[in-house]
């Protein structure tokens, strides 16, 4: 095998993994979907107008990355490993903390209906799904890249 050839079995892992990449993409996709319903639901006063900027920002983001994600994007594992953890995380401390600051909606200093506890938890499922297939495509995909070290004698 030449230094620039790539394995059968990384390249199998790198397709699956990139499968892996797009199913989560439809998951996140869901989630957010049934979580910016929710929160039309609830009303439009449900959050603080700090904690609804701040979700518009999240919702730009989330559509960019599902975007770079559907349509196989060359940096979508990249943007999806950077973003899912830290979307996962803005969701997480908002929900399920207790009230902290003006950009908490929680959900552990109430009873929210059902329907808002399964938005978000398939919300955060989503966001991390993306990140650990992000991360696994871009680890594998730089790891195929780097230059494989011959050990046989035609050194």
């Amino acid at each position: 095998m030449s230094l620039t050839e790539t394995s059968p079995h990384v390249s199998e892992q790198i397709a699956r993994d990139q499968r892996r990449l797009v199913a989560a993409g439809y998951l996140f996709m869901a989630g957010s979907a049934i979580h910016i319903f929710d929160h039309l639901r609830r009303g439009q006063g449900s959050v603080t107008d700090t904690l609804n900027a701040l979700g518009t920002v999240g919702v730009v983001v989330q559509a960019a990355v599902i975007t770079l994600i559907l349509t196989r994007h060359r940096l979508a594992p990249l943007i999806s490993a950077a973003a899912g953890f830290q979307l996962a995380l803005g969701f997480t401390a908002a929900h399920w903390l207790p009230k902290w600051s003006s950009l908490s909606d929680s959900f552990v200093d109430r009873r929210p209906a059902v329907f808002s506890i399964l938005a978000s938890l398939t919300e955060i499922a989503g966001a991390l799904a993306v990140g650990v297939a992000g991360l696994r495509v871009y680890w594998h995909e730089s790891r195929d890249a780097r230059p494989a070290v011959r050990v046989d004698s035609e050194m």
